[in-house]
C-alpha cells in the first residue's frame, strides 16, 4: 500500500511540473528532456532552449527502497517540530580544498545543533561543486558535481546528519507539496564587517545589513535550478563562530503572510509537517567553533573519500609505487570511528612532492619556487632518503612537468594521468585531484606547497594515517639552499 501511494504522489507531482509552467524565464518551452542519476533515481530535466535544469522527483521503479536516512519524522503528523534543512553556499572563486574546511565548520555546527531536542531532526545539505575555478579542464562537463561522486556518503553520516543536494530533492518529493517551484524560506548571504575590530578587539557579533553585492536576490534561482527559489533574502554582516548561526537564524527568522500563500506557490512552510529550508551564503565568513579539538577531528576522520576513487588510487599506487596499506603500516580501519591513536605508520617507498603553481606563480611569487629550485630540493631529499622515486603532484602545465622530470634525472618521476578519456570524463578534475592527495598521503615523506590548502589537506591524511609529523610536515622553499623559508604550522590529531 504504501508503494502504491508512493508511486501515486510521484505521478501527482509530475502532473504538476508538466501543467504549470516552471518559471518566467521558461515557460515558453514546450519540450523537455530528463537524465535520471543513477545513484540517487532523481530526474534531471533540461529546457530544450537554455539547458537549465529543473528539480523533478524520479519515480522509484528500480526495484529498491527509496533511502530513508533517518526520515521517521516526515509523515508524522503528530510531530511539531518541523524539519530543518540548512543548505550552504561558498563563494564562487574559493577553490575546492577551502571547500572542504568549510564543510567541517558546518558540519561540526549540525552536530552541535542536533544535541537540541528542538533540532534533532536538523540536516545539512551538502551543495554540488559548480565550474570550480580550479578545475580547468575543457571538453568535460564540470557544471556540477554532487558531493556522492566524491566522498563516502555513509562516513559523512557516522557524524552528522548530511544530505547530498539529490538526495534532499528527494526528501522534499515525500511532502505532499502542490507548487511548480521549491522555496527556500529563507536566504542569508554573510558578509563582513567594514570595521572588524573595536578599539584593537576582535569580538563576535552580527547585524542586518543592506547588501553589498545584490547579484543572488536578483538571480532569484539557486545552484543552476530555475525552480528553485527564496521566500525572502536577508543581508548580514557577520563575524564569529558557527554557533552564532543558531542565533541569527532565530532572530531574523520571518515567516510569510497569508496573502503568501495564495495560488500555486504554496509555502511549504506553513503547512504542518513540512520542512523550514534555510539557506547560508558565503558560508566560509563563518569561523571554527572546534578548530583542533576531539570533534574537529572526528568530522574531519569522518571525510572520507568515495570507494571508486580510493581504489583507483590504490590500484596505481600498487602497480607503479609498490605500495599497500598493509605494506605501508598506515591505519585505515573500515570504519573511521576504529581509529586509534597511531604513529607507526612506514609509507611507500616514494616521496611525495606538492607543486603548486598556475596562480601562485603571480600571487605568491615570493615563496614559489622556481623549477630549478624545486628539483634541487626533491634531488637532496631523495638522496638523504635513499628513495629512487618521487610522485608529482602538480598544476603545472605539461612543458612544465616535461622540465622538471630532466631536472629530476636519473630519478624516476610519476605523476598520475586517468587511463582514458571516458575515465577522465568519470573523474573530471576534482577526481585526479583526490587521487593525487590520497597518493601523496601514502608516500615515506612528503613535501608541500606553502599556504596550499591542498597541501593542508594531505597534511590532515597523514595525521590520520600515522605518519610521524617530521614526516608530514614539510615545504618547499624559495631557495634551494633553503634560506630565509616560510613553513607552514603543523597541528595535531586529537582523538
Amino acid at each position: 500500500m504504501n508503494y502504491f501511494r508512493l508511486g501515486f504522489l510521484n505521478i501527482l507531482v509530475l502532473l504538476v511540473y508538466f501543467h504549470f509552467p516552471i518559471s518566467a524565464e521558461t515557460s515558453a518551452a514546450k519540450h523537455k528532456f530528463c537524465d535520471i542519476h543513477d545513484l540517487f533515481r532523481i530526474n534531471i530535466c533540461y529546457n530544450n532552449d537554455d539547458n537549465v535544469p529543473l528539480i523533478v522527483p524520479a519515480p522509484n521503479n528500480s526495484g529498491k527502497n527509496v533511502p530513508n536516512h533517518n526520515n521517521k519524522n516526515v509523515t508524522n503528523k503528530n510531530n511539531t517540530q518541523r524539519p530543518l534543512y540548512i543548505i550552504y553556499d561558498v563563494h564562487q572563486v574559493e577553490g575546492f580544498n577551502l571547500r572542504r574546511d568549510v564543510y567541517i565548520r558546518m558540519a561540526t555546527f549540525i552536530w552541535s545543533l542536533r544535541q537540541k531536542s528542538k533540532y534533532k531532526d536538523a540536516k545539512l545539505v551538502l551543495p554540488p561543486f559548480m565550474n570550480m575555478y580550479h578545475w580547468r579542464s575543457q571538453n568535460i562537463d564540470q557544471a556540477r558535481v554532487f558531493w556522492g561522486d566524491l566522498f563516502d556518503l555513509e562516513s559523512l553520516r557516522k557524524f552528522t546528519e548530511v544530505l547530498d543536494f539529490p538526495e534532499f530533492f528527494e526528501e522534499l518529493g515525500k511532502f505532499n507539496m502542490n507548487s511548480n517551484k521549491t522555496y527556500i524560506d529563507q536566504v542569508y548571504k554573510l558578509q563582513n564587517f567594514d570595521e572588524m575590530f573595536e578599539n584593537g578587539v576582535f569580538r563576535d557579533k552580527f547585524e542586518k545589513a543592506p547588501c553589498k553585492n545584490d547579484d543572488e536576490r536578483r538571480k532569484g534561482f539557486y545552484f543552476g535550478y530555475k525552480n528553485l527559489t527564496h521566500r525572502t533574502f536577508t543581508c548580514v554582516n557577520f563575524q564569529g563562530g558557527a554557533k552564532m548561526l543558531q542565533k541569527m537564524l532565530y532572530k531574523y527568522k520571518t515567516e510569510p503572510s497569508n496573502s503568501e500563500m495564495k495560488g500555486n506557490d504554496v509555502m511549504i512552510s506553513e503547512i504542518d509537517n513540512h520542512p523550514r529550508i534555510v539557506l547560508v551564503l558565503r558560508s566560509e565568513t563563518v569561523l571554527h567553533d572546534f578548530w583542533s579539538t576531539a570533534v574537529y577531528w572526528k568530522a574531519r576522520r569522518s571525510l572520507r573519500f568515495s570507494k571508486a576513487l580510493t581504489a583507483i588510487a590504490d590500484k596505481f599506487r600498487q602497480d607503479f609505487l609498490n605500495s599497500t596499506n598493509d605494506g605501508d603500516l598506515v591505519q585505515r580501519p573500515e570504519d573511521w570511528r576504529d581509529e586509534k591513536p597511531y604513529r607507526g605508520a612506514k609509507g611507500g617507498d616514494y616521496l611525495a612532492i606538492h607543486l603548486r603553481r598556475a596562480d601562485f606563480l603571480y600571487g605568491r611569487e615570493k615563496t614559489v619556487p622556481s623549477l630549478q629550485s624545486a628539483a634541487a630540493q626533491i634531488k637532496t631529499k631523495l638522496k638523504e632518503l635513499n628513495l629512487g622515486v618521487v610522485f608529482i603532484a602538480s598544476d603545472c602545465t605539461g612543458n612544465e612537468f616535461n622540465d622538471l622530470k630532466n631536472y629530476l634525472k636519473p630519478y624516476r618521476v610519476i605523476k598520475y594521468k586517468p587511463e582514458s578519456k571516458a575515465q577522465f570524463d568519470q573523474l573530471k578534475d576534482g577526481g585526479v585531484a583526490i587521487i593525487d592527495q590520497i597518493i601523496c598521503s601514502h608516500a615515506r615523506y612528503f613535501i608541500g606547497t606553502y599556504e596550499s590548502t591542498f597541501t593542508f589537506r594531505i597534511y590532515e591524511e597523514r595525521e590520520i594515517l600515522g605518519f610521524e609529523q617530521h614526516l608530514t610536515y614539510n615545504t618547499l622553499c624559495k631557495r634551494e639552499d633553503l634560506i630565509n623559508c616560510e613553513k607552514n604550522t603543523p597541528w595535531t590529531i586529537i582523538y
